[in-house]
């Protein structure tokens, strides 16, 4: 996570070693931060699960809220890297971004607990790695933003304001861990399904949702 090592200050210097540590304590903290919480965690319990004293971790951060932007940039990262896998395996606009929704609900549901608290906890990071958060977090909207663009110059979409839709397809993704409370009786599919109809039916003009979305 080139990033998240630019940004944390270190006593180490060798950054290829900070890398491996940073993946180290990113692996133990986003599992005890999904079942405990944030505040729950100490930083020992962290050091213990890396194989680390909690002298040698401080060598490789320099606050607990480091640690949390650790967990952040790993999430983003993958958010990241789920997205581009999905639009690189679609063809048209549509399924693009249907593929995309269907990517960016799975990670919320593989990772629904964490992203709760991360949700929670943004607070409580300094004015400059929230700021740093929001540019990765403008990065995913713009990947979105790039499909509804092309839809619209390809006549798929009416969407307007591309950016502005991007945003609320991604807050439309977000009510299923934010929401899950509201939503025992469905599954993951039904969400998924009820989400992209709203968002292909919003856009898509006449086209609405293509003819073969009951295979899907």
């Amino acid at each position: 996570m080139p990033a998240a090592v630019r940004q944390i200050e270190t006593v180490v210097k060798d950054r290829a070693l900070i890398e491996r540590r940073h993946e180290q304590i990113c692996d133990v903290a986003l599992h005890l931060f999904a079942r405990k919480g944030y505040h729950q965690t100490s930083v020992r319990e962290i050091a213990e699960g890396a194989n680390l004293s909690v002298g040698a971790l401080y060598n490789y951060v320099k606050t607990k809220e480091d640690i949390l932007l650790l967990v952040y940039h790993r999430i983003f990262d993958l958010f990241q890297k789920r997205m581009s896998e999905a639009m690189a395996n679609s063809g048209d606009p549509t399924s693009q971004l249907r593929a995309a929704i269907e990517a960016t609900l799975k990670l919320y549901d593989e990772y629904q607990d964490l992203i709760l608290v991360l949700y929670q906890e943004s607070h409580t990071l300094r004015r400059e790695a929230l700021q740093q958060l929001f540019q990765v977090d403008r990065r995913y909207v713009s990947m979105l933003q790039a499909i509804i663009e092309r839809g619209n110059r390809e006549n798929h979409f009416v969407a307007g304001d591309a950016n502005l839709t991007a945003i609320a397809v991604l807050f439309l993704c977000a009510v299923w861990p934010l929401k899950r409370w509201n939503l025992k009786k469905y599954d993951l599919a039904t969400v998924t399904d009820g989400v992209v109809g709203l968002v292909l039916n919003g856009i898509g003009g006449g086209h609405g949702l293509p003819d073969n979305r009951a295979t899907n």
